[in-house]
C-alpha cells in the first residue's frame, strides 16, 4: 500500500541490498529459534523493523515480539489477521484514517508522517490498530523512509477537544511498539500550558533512557512547520497542497 492517494504515482518496489537479506534471514531464523511457528511469522513485518533497527538483529526481534505481544491486547494473534478482510476498508478502516494526514516528503526526500490524533472509543481499538498499520506501511514504503527514517509531525492542536476514554495509555503503548524511526519530530498547536507539560514528560522520559529520539523533538508553529517541508508537502487542512486526510482519498 503505496499511497492513500488515487492520483498519486506509485512508489518503486524496495530491493533489499544482499546484507539486508541476511539480516531479516537471522531475525526469522532468530524467531523460529524463539518458539515462533514459521506460518505465523510475517515477512513484511521482519523486513520493516530489521531496516528501522539498523540491521541489529537483536533489537530487530525485540522489536518484532514487543509488537506482536502489543497486538495480543486487541486479541490479534498473527499479521493475518491485520491484512485480513480489507473487503472491510471503507466501512471499519478509512474511518479510523481520519487520525493521519496525507503528505509528501520533507527536504531529505523522507516522508512525513502526520498525526492529527483523535481519541478511539474501545469498540474502535481493533480498526484502529490496523488503521495505523496500513498508513506506517504506505509512509515506509520508498527507499529512502525506509533506510533513513521520516519526519514525524504531531498536530496537538486538533485534538484538545477529546474526552479522555480511558484506553489512552494502553494506545500509546501500542503505537511505540511500531518500529518507526524518527528524524525529528516536531509537535505542532501546543499552547504553553501544553508545552509545559510535554516538556515535564520529555525530562521525565529522559531520566529512564539514552534514546536520541528524545533529542530530536521540537515545538513548532503551523509556519515553521511549512518553511521546513515545503507548502507541497503538508495537508490541505492547514492551507498546503496536500491531500488532506488519510480516510478521505
Amino acid at each position: 500500500m503505496a499511497s492513500f492517494s488515487s492520483s498519486a504515482p506509485p512508489q518503486p518496489a524496495v530491493s533489499l541490498t544482499s546484507s539486508e537479506i541476511s539480516a531479516c534471514r537471522a531475525v526469522k531464523q532468530s524467531l523460529l529459534s524463539r518458539g515462533h511457528a514459521a506460518s505465523g511469522i510475517c515477512n513484511r513485518a521482519v523486513a520493516i523493523t530489521t531496516l528501522n533497527k539498523k540491521l541489529r538483529v537483536e533489537d530487530a526481534v525485540e522489536g518484532y515480539e514487543g509488537l506482536m505481544k502489543e497486538l495480543t491486547n486487541y486479541g490479534i494473534s498473527g499479521f493475518d489477521e491485520v491484512y485480513a478482510g480489507m473487503k472491510d476498508y471503507e466501512s471499519v478502516i478509512a474511518p479510523r484514517l481520519s487520525s493521519y494526514a496525507v503528505c509528501g516528503k520533507d527536504s531529505l526526500g523522507r516522508q512525513i508522517f502526520w498525526i492529527v490524533g483523535g481519541s478511539v472509543q474501545p469498540h474502535e481499538e481493533v480498526a484502529a490498530v490496523r488503521a495505523g498499520w496500513f498508513f506506517f506501511l504506505s509512509v515506509h514504503a520508498d527507499d529512502v523512509s525506509l533506510r533513513k527514517g521520516v519526519t514525524f509531525v504531531i498536530d496537538v492542536s486538533r485534538g484538545g477537544g477529546d474526552k479522555k476514554v480511558g484506553n489512552e495509555k494502553k494506545l500509546q503503548r501500542t503505537w511505540q511498539s511500531y518500529p518507526l524511526r524518527p528524524q525529528r519530530i516536531l509537535i505542532m498547536g501546543a499552547t504553553y500550558i501544553k508545552r509545559l507539560f510535554i516538556n515535564g514528560l520529555l525530562k521525565f522520559a529522559s531520566l529512564f533512557s539514552k534514546n536520541k529520539v528524545l533529542e530530536r523533538v521540537r515545538f513548532a508553529t503551523v509556519e515553521e512547520v511549512v518553511a521546513e517541508c515545503g507548502e507541497r508537502n503538508v495537508p490541505a487542512y492547514i492551507s498546503g497542497e496536500g491531500v488532506g486526510m488519510a480516510g478521505d482519498v
